[in-house]
């Protein structure tokens, strides 16, 4: 049976690494990923997202809701990201969620063929409740996180930033792939600025807002993609492995890792196909268009008998020589009337 002399070390180890960043290199990133899968073993689907922030040390422990995530906003823009995961020669750390814009990934894509070596990811996309753990850690001193955006606002959860390893490095091939370094702050850290990517940043917020009203009409909130305190409050009470009602409406596998159009598609069509299903499901619209037509033809109609009526009188007052131009008179009113007023 092992002395708790070795014990002790082992346990301080496992801490440790809960509190450690997968990767090669030292990370002085103000949002790392930490990557503790065994920390978060005692939570269960149907936990909220609340019980992670003092129990898990990884964003992992979300990635049921964060999956789901990902279909509403693939739901609300069709093609806008797709996932890395599996590309060659990509590798993913472990708390990684394998998904950018699908412009941002194609241009991954260029910079790592440019180098030809394997490039090591440890943060791509992060959904709103994943940035709502960091911050939460972030205040409470916890998981060894020194600073973290408020949720809503990091340049992760626009599907456009990269951390990556080596990032000197990678700095040629990624700034002339359309990446820009952020600099000392935050030395491992890129971001996408192709001018086709497209501002993700208050969806991640609206698509939980959908998730949250979709399963509690009970309790509804404004979808209007702004982080305030009534959706900060949701995101503690939402369940880390996903609501029962999902999106919906939408393609089945709308947020498999595959279900991205192919390269290039991607940029056009959101606009498209964000304005057209309203158009689609409003089944009102044929009747709130044609109601209008009877009183329209009705209307057209009266004022050609009030016409006519004029005519007649008109000639009944008016001498014989004049009767003669009554109908030239009328062939000149009665296009008169039926334009209307």
């Amino acid at each position: 049976m092992p002395s708790v002399s070795t014990l002790v070390p082992a346990s301080l180890a496992l801490l440790v690494l809960s509190a450690c960043v997968a990767g090669g290199e030292p990370r002085p990133s103000p949002e790392p990923e930490p990557a503790a899968p065994h920390v978060a073993l005692a939570l269960t689907d149907t936990d909220p997202v609340s019980a992670a922030v003092d129990t898990s040390c990884t964003t992992t422990s979300v990635k049921g809701l964060s999956t789901q995530l990902v279909a509403e906003i693939l739901c609300m823009r069709p093609g806008s990201m797709r996932s890395i995961e599996g590309a060659a020669g990509l590798s993913l750390g472990s708390a990684v969620f394998p998904f950018l814009q699908t412009p941002a990934a194609d241009a991954l894509l260029v910079a790592q063929k440019a180098r030809g070596t394997a490039m090591t990811i440890n943060s791509a996309l992060r959904t709103l409740p994943q940035q709502y753990l960091l911050y939460s850690w972030y205040k409470a001193g916890r998981c060894g996180i020194s600073l973290a955006a408020t949720p809503g606002t990091s340049n992760h959860e626009g599907a456009l930033a990269v951390d990556i390893d080596d990032s000197a490095g990678w700095r040629p091939s990624m700034t002339a792939a359309g990446f820009r370094w952020l600099g000392a702050s935050d030395p491992v850290h890129y971001d996408y600025l192709g001018t086709d990517a497209i501002d993700l940043g208050g969806l991640s917020v609206m698509a939980f807002q959908r998730l949250w009203n979709r399963n509690h009409p009970e309790d509804p909130i404004g979808e209007d993609g702004d982080y305030g305190t009534a959706t900060a409050t949701r995101v503690a009470r939402a369940p880390v492995g996903g609501f029962p009602r999902g999106a919906e409406g939408c393609a089945p596998d709308a947020g498999a890792p595959d279900a991205g159009p192919p390269a290039g598609d991607a940029a056009p069509p959101p606009p498209a196909t964000v304005a057209a299903p309203p158009a689609a499901s409003d089944d009102g619209g044929c009747s709130t268009t044609a109601a209008p037509r009877p009183r329209s033809l009705g209307s057209a109609a009266l004022l050609a008998l009030v016409a006519l009526a004029a005519v007649a009188r008109a000639r009944a007052r008016r001498p014989r020589s004049l009767s003669a131009r009554g109908s030239g008179s009328s062939a000149r009113l009665l296009p008169r009337a039926w334009r209307g007023p």
